[in-house]
C-alpha cells in the first residue's frame, strides 16, 4: 500500500494549464465548483491520483464511477486506489485490495454530530479524551475510510458500526486502519484497507 498527497494550496484553479491533465469528468466537476480552494482541491486530487496511480501501473489511469459514487481503475485490474481532500491537501492511496482514505483538517465541530452520528462505544472514548477535537477527528476520519473501503457509502449509517478498534468486521471481510501525517499539523489522516 502506497499514500501519495499533494498540497494544493498553490494551485491557480482559475488557470487554464490544468486542463490538460484533468478527465472530462474532473473539469465538468471543477466547473460547478464556486470556491476557488474547493476547485483547487479538486484539480489535485486528479493530478495526485494521476501522478499515484501512474507511478504503480506504469500508464495513466482510466477510471469511471460505480454506482455508489466510488471510482474504480478501467484499466489495471487487481489495483485499488482512493482519494480524499480537506484543507490545504489531496490524498491518494494505492492498495492491491478494497481501500479507502480520508484526510480531515481538524477544526470547531459541532458536538451534536458525536450523537448524531457516533456509537455508545465511540462517544464514551471522545468524551473521556484529553484531546476531544482529536479524538473527534480520529474516529470520523477512521468512518469516512472505512465506508470509502466498503465500497457503499452513506449506504451504511455512520452510528452502525464502531471504529474505536484498529480492526473491523463487516460483511464477512475484515478491514485494518492504518494513520498516516502529513507535513502540515492540523490533519487527521486514517486508510482502512481489506485484509486478504
Amino acid at each position: 500500500m502506497k499514500v501519495y498527497g499533494i498540497d494544493v494550496s498553490k494551485i491557480d484553479a482559475e488557470n487554464n494549464k490544468w486542463d490538460g491533465y484533468l478527465s472530462n469528468y474532473r473539469k465538468d466537476k471543477v466547473k460547478r465548483l464556486k470556491r476557488p480552494e474547493k476547485k483547487a482541491q479538486s484539480i489535485g486530487a486528479e493530478l495526485v491520483l494521476n501522478y499515484a496511480v501512474g507511478k504503480e501501473i506504469g500508464k495513466k489511469p482510466e477510471y469511471d464511477i460505480d454506482e455508489n459514487g466510488k471510482p474504480y481503475l478501467t484499466n489495471a485490474d487487481g489495483v485499488y486506489f482512493n482519494l480524499s481532500h480537506s484543507g490545504d491537501y489531496a490524498v491518494c492511496v494505492v492498495h492491491d485490495s478494497s481501500v479507502g482514505i480520508d484526510i480531515q483538517k481538524m477544526k470547531k465541530f459541532d458536538a451534536a454530530m458525536i450523537k448524531r452520528f457516533f456509537t455508545d462505544e465511540e462517544k464514551e472514548y471522545i468524551e473521556k479524551s484529553k484531546e476531544m477535537k482529536k479524538a473527534f477527528f480520529e474516529i470520523w476520519s477512521k468512518k469516512e475510510s472505512f465506508i470509502k473501503a466498503v465500497g457503499k457509502g452513506l449506504r451504511i449509517p455512520l452510528n452502525s458500526f464502531s471504529v474505536c478498534g484498529d480492526i473491523i468486521e463487516y460483511g464477512g471481510n475484515i478491514y485494518r486502519f492504518k494513520k498516516y501525517t502529513v507535513s502540515k499539523q492540523g490533519y487527521m489522516v486514517y486508510v482502512c484497507y481489506a485484509v486478504k
